[in-house]
Protein backbone atom coordinates (compact mmCIF):
# COMPACT_ATOMS: atom_id res chain seq x y z
CA UNK A 1 0.00 0.00 0.00
CA UNK A 2 2.75 2.38 1.07
CA UNK A 3 4.50 1.45 -2.66
CA UNK A 4 1.26 2.68 -4.27
CA UNK A 5 1.06 5.73 -2.07
CA UNK A 6 4.70 6.81 -3.02
CA UNK A 7 3.86 5.91 -6.97
CA UNK A 8 0.90 8.14 -7.49
CA UNK A 9 2.67 11.13 -5.17
CA UNK A 10 5.55 10.68 -7.71
CA UNK A 11 2.84 10.34 -10.82
CA UNK A 12 1.54 14.12 -9.54
CA UNK A 13 4.27 15.86 -8.97
CA UNK A 14 5.92 14.83 -12.46
CA UNK A 15 2.52 15.67 -13.79
CA UNK A 16 2.45 19.36 -12.23
CA UNK A 17 5.66 19.48 -13.61
CA UNK A 18 4.82 18.82 -17.19
CA UNK A 19 1.80 21.09 -16.55
CA UNK A 20 3.76 24.30 -14.95
CA UNK A 21 6.24 24.02 -18.36
CA UNK A 22 3.40 24.18 -20.51
CA UNK A 23 1.83 27.29 -19.30
CA UNK A 24 4.88 29.00 -19.18
CA UNK A 25 5.88 28.40 -22.62
CA UNK A 26 2.81 29.98 -23.86
CA UNK A 27 1.53 33.83 -24.40
CA UNK A 28 -0.58 35.04 -21.62
CA UNK A 29 -4.19 35.55 -23.38
CA UNK A 30 -4.08 39.36 -22.99
CA UNK A 31 -0.92 39.50 -25.56
CA UNK A 32 -2.29 37.14 -28.19
CA UNK A 33 -3.82 39.01 -30.92
CA UNK A 34 -6.83 36.78 -31.97
CA UNK A 35 -7.40 35.74 -35.87
CA UNK A 36 -9.90 33.67 -37.49
CA UNK A 37 -10.44 31.48 -40.94
CA UNK A 38 -12.97 33.29 -42.94
CA UNK A 39 -14.08 32.78 -46.71
CA UNK A 40 -11.37 31.59 -49.34
CA UNK A 41 -9.21 30.95 -46.17
CA UNK A 42 -8.65 34.91 -45.35
CA UNK A 43 -7.35 35.61 -41.90
CA UNK A 44 -9.03 38.09 -40.07
CA UNK A 45 -8.07 40.22 -37.09
CA UNK A 46 -10.34 39.89 -33.97
CA UNK A 47 -8.54 41.00 -31.03
CA UNK A 48 -4.37 41.92 -31.45
CA UNK A 49 -1.86 41.37 -29.81
CA UNK A 50 0.59 43.30 -27.90
CA UNK A 51 2.84 44.06 -30.49
CA UNK A 52 0.33 45.60 -32.99
CA UNK A 53 -1.23 48.29 -30.29
CA UNK A 54 2.46 49.35 -29.10
CA UNK A 55 3.46 49.45 -32.69
CA UNK A 56 0.24 51.66 -33.03
CA UNK A 57 1.16 53.90 -30.72
CA UNK A 58 4.97 54.45 -31.25
CA UNK A 59 4.01 55.29 -34.73
CA UNK A 60 1.01 58.15 -33.83
CA UNK A 61 4.30 59.36 -31.76
CA UNK A 62 6.46 59.24 -34.08
CA UNK A 63 4.46 60.90 -36.39
CA UNK A 64 3.31 63.61 -33.84
CA UNK A 65 6.96 64.28 -33.82
CA UNK A 66 7.36 65.22 -37.01
CA UNK A 67 9.50 61.75 -37.93
CA UNK A 68 7.20 60.12 -40.73
CA UNK A 69 10.18 57.64 -41.83
CA UNK A 70 10.16 55.74 -38.75
CA UNK A 71 6.80 56.40 -38.46
CA UNK A 72 5.64 54.63 -41.37
CA UNK A 73 7.67 51.66 -40.75
CA UNK A 74 5.57 51.22 -37.47
CA UNK A 75 2.32 52.05 -39.11
CA UNK A 76 2.09 49.83 -42.05
CA UNK A 77 1.90 46.87 -40.73
CA UNK A 78 -1.18 48.13 -38.52
CA UNK A 79 -2.84 49.63 -41.59
CA UNK A 80 -2.37 46.47 -42.81
CA UNK A 81 -4.74 44.75 -40.36
CA UNK A 82 -7.56 45.76 -41.91
CA UNK A 83 -11.00 47.23 -40.64
CA UNK A 84 -10.71 48.64 -37.11
CA UNK A 85 -7.51 50.58 -37.95
CA UNK A 86 -8.81 53.71 -40.18
CA UNK A 87 -6.55 55.42 -37.83
CA UNK A 88 -3.64 53.95 -38.50
CA UNK A 89 -4.66 54.06 -41.96
CA UNK A 90 -4.82 57.83 -42.19
CA UNK A 91 -1.45 58.49 -40.26
CA UNK A 92 0.25 56.54 -42.63
CA UNK A 93 -1.28 57.95 -45.97
CA UNK A 94 -0.47 61.55 -44.10
CA UNK A 95 3.25 60.75 -43.45
CA UNK A 96 3.28 59.48 -47.04
CA UNK A 97 2.37 62.32 -48.56
CA UNK A 98 4.71 64.47 -46.43
CA UNK A 99 7.40 62.81 -47.48
CA UNK A 100 6.51 62.67 -51.44
CA UNK A 101 5.04 65.91 -51.50
CA UNK A 102 8.43 67.37 -52.71
CA UNK A 103 9.38 70.05 -55.64
CA UNK A 104 5.50 69.54 -56.47
CA UNK A 105 6.00 66.21 -58.24
CA UNK A 106 4.22 62.83 -57.81
CA UNK A 107 5.99 60.70 -56.83
CA UNK A 108 5.40 56.88 -55.49
CA UNK A 109 5.20 57.56 -51.98
CA UNK A 110 2.76 60.09 -52.80
CA UNK A 111 0.06 57.70 -54.97
CA UNK A 112 0.91 55.36 -52.21
CA UNK A 113 -0.31 57.82 -49.55
CA UNK A 114 -3.21 58.84 -51.39
CA UNK A 115 -4.32 54.90 -51.60
CA UNK A 116 -4.44 54.30 -47.91
CA UNK A 117 -6.10 57.69 -47.36
CA UNK A 118 -8.52 56.36 -49.84
CA UNK A 119 -9.03 53.25 -48.16
CA UNK A 120 -9.49 54.98 -45.25
CA UNK A 121 -12.20 57.42 -46.02
CA UNK A 122 -13.90 55.10 -48.13
CA UNK A 123 -14.32 52.96 -44.43
CA UNK A 124 -15.99 56.70 -43.10
CA UNK A 125 -13.22 58.31 -41.66
CA UNK A 126 -13.87 62.39 -41.89
CA UNK A 127 -9.63 62.75 -41.24
CA UNK A 128 -8.94 60.79 -44.26
CA UNK A 129 -12.16 62.72 -46.13
CA UNK A 130 -10.45 66.15 -45.15
CA UNK A 131 -6.54 64.78 -46.62
CA UNK A 132 -8.03 63.57 -49.21
CA UNK A 133 -9.85 67.16 -50.08
CA UNK A 134 -6.82 68.86 -49.40
CA UNK A 135 -4.57 66.67 -51.47
CA UNK A 136 -6.57 67.20 -54.44
CA UNK A 137 -7.12 71.35 -53.93
CA UNK A 138 -3.69 71.73 -53.42
CA UNK A 139 -1.69 68.73 -54.24
CA UNK A 140 0.71 68.18 -56.91
CA UNK A 141 -0.41 69.40 -60.40
CA UNK A 142 -1.19 65.69 -61.59
CA UNK A 143 -3.85 64.77 -59.25
CA UNK A 144 -5.10 68.58 -58.61
CA UNK A 145 -8.51 67.89 -59.31
CA UNK A 146 -11.68 70.45 -57.88
CA UNK A 147 -14.35 67.82 -58.35
CA UNK A 148 -12.72 65.20 -56.54
CA UNK A 149 -11.65 67.88 -53.94
CA UNK A 150 -15.31 69.00 -53.58
CA UNK A 151 -16.56 65.61 -53.35
CA UNK A 152 -14.32 64.45 -50.28
CA UNK A 153 -14.90 67.95 -48.78
CA UNK A 154 -18.63 67.46 -49.10
CA UNK A 155 -18.16 63.78 -46.88
CA UNK A 156 -16.36 65.71 -44.49
CA UNK A 157 -18.34 68.15 -43.76
CA UNK A 158 -21.28 65.92 -43.44
CA UNK A 159 -19.58 62.85 -41.76
CA UNK A 160 -21.42 62.16 -38.61
CA UNK A 161 -18.46 60.33 -36.85
CA UNK A 162 -16.84 63.25 -36.44
CA UNK A 163 -18.34 63.34 -32.94
CA UNK A 164 -16.26 60.44 -31.88
CA UNK A 165 -13.95 60.63 -29.23
CA UNK A 166 -10.63 61.20 -30.57
CA UNK A 167 -11.85 62.93 -33.48
CA UNK A 168 -8.87 65.33 -34.61
CA UNK A 169 -10.69 67.98 -37.01
CA UNK A 170 -8.74 70.31 -39.82
CA UNK A 171 -7.65 73.24 -39.10
CA UNK A 172 -10.22 76.29 -39.43
CA UNK A 173 -7.80 77.84 -42.36
CA UNK A 174 -7.42 74.27 -43.83
CA UNK A 175 -10.89 74.22 -44.46
CA UNK A 176 -10.97 78.20 -44.76
CA UNK A 177 -8.66 77.72 -47.72
CA UNK A 178 -10.12 74.45 -49.44
CA UNK A 179 -14.08 75.84 -49.09
CA UNK A 180 -12.71 79.04 -50.91
CA UNK A 181 -10.51 76.94 -53.71
CA UNK A 182 -13.96 75.75 -54.68
CA UNK A 183 -16.32 77.00 -57.41
CA UNK A 184 -20.07 76.85 -56.44
CA UNK A 185 -20.52 74.43 -59.45
CA UNK A 186 -18.05 72.02 -58.16
CA UNK A 187 -19.47 72.01 -54.40
CA UNK A 188 -22.85 71.25 -55.72
CA UNK A 189 -21.74 68.19 -58.22
CA UNK A 190 -19.31 67.50 -54.64
CA UNK A 191 -22.88 67.25 -52.84
CA UNK A 192 -24.51 65.25 -55.20
CA UNK A 193 -22.42 62.34 -55.17
CA UNK A 194 -21.35 62.58 -51.40
CA UNK A 195 -25.33 62.11 -51.44
CA UNK A 196 -24.79 58.66 -52.77
CA UNK A 197 -21.96 57.43 -50.88
CA UNK A 198 -21.33 54.06 -49.84
CA UNK A 199 -19.31 53.17 -47.07
CA UNK A 200 -16.57 50.56 -48.01
CA UNK A 201 -14.30 48.66 -45.98
CA UNK A 202 -11.03 47.49 -47.56
CA UNK A 203 -9.78 43.66 -46.59
CA UNK A 204 -6.62 42.76 -46.40
CA UNK A 205 -5.44 40.49 -49.15
CA UNK A 206 -5.85 36.28 -48.40
CA UNK A 207 -2.65 35.14 -46.49
CA UNK A 208 -1.00 32.43 -48.51
CA UNK A 209 -0.59 29.18 -47.10
CA UNK A 210 3.17 28.19 -46.26
CA UNK A 211 5.55 26.61 -48.95
CA UNK A 212 5.93 23.63 -46.70
CA UNK A 213 6.80 22.78 -43.38
CA UNK A 214 8.32 24.83 -41.18
CA UNK A 215 8.45 27.71 -44.10
CA UNK A 216 8.02 31.30 -43.08
CA UNK A 217 4.98 33.40 -43.65
CA UNK A 218 6.13 36.60 -45.75
CA UNK A 219 4.11 39.92 -45.82
CA UNK A 220 3.15 41.28 -48.79
CA UNK A 221 4.08 45.50 -49.68
CA UNK A 222 1.34 47.90 -49.13
CA UNK A 223 -1.49 45.54 -49.82
CA UNK A 224 -0.83 43.00 -46.87
CA UNK A 225 -0.44 39.70 -46.54
CA UNK A 226 1.42 37.43 -49.78
CA UNK A 227 0.22 40.22 -52.20
CA UNK A 228 -2.70 39.05 -53.66
CA UNK A 229 -5.11 41.69 -54.55
CA UNK A 230 -7.71 43.27 -52.21
CA UNK A 231 -11.41 43.67 -52.37
CA UNK A 232 -13.47 45.58 -50.71
CA UNK A 233 -16.73 44.89 -48.76
CA UNK A 234 -19.57 47.13 -49.95
CA UNK A 235 -22.32 48.30 -47.49
CA UNK A 236 -25.41 49.17 -47.29
CA UNK A 237 -26.04 52.89 -48.22
CA UNK A 238 -25.70 54.97 -44.73
CA UNK A 239 -24.82 59.10 -43.91
CA UNK A 240 -21.25 59.34 -44.51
Amino acid sequence: MKSNAAANALVCLALLAVSACSSSSRVPNRDAGVTIAGIDGRVTLIRPGQDTNAAYSQGLDLKNQGNCPAAILKLRPVANAGPGYENAQTALGTCLLNIGAKNGELSADYLDGLTWLRRAADAGWPEAQGALATAHAFGPTAIRNGEEAAYWFALYQTNPNKSRVGFTPMAAADVDAVDKALTPAQKTAGEVRAAQWQRQVWLPPIQQPPAGPGAERELGGSGGFGGREQRRQAFPAASP
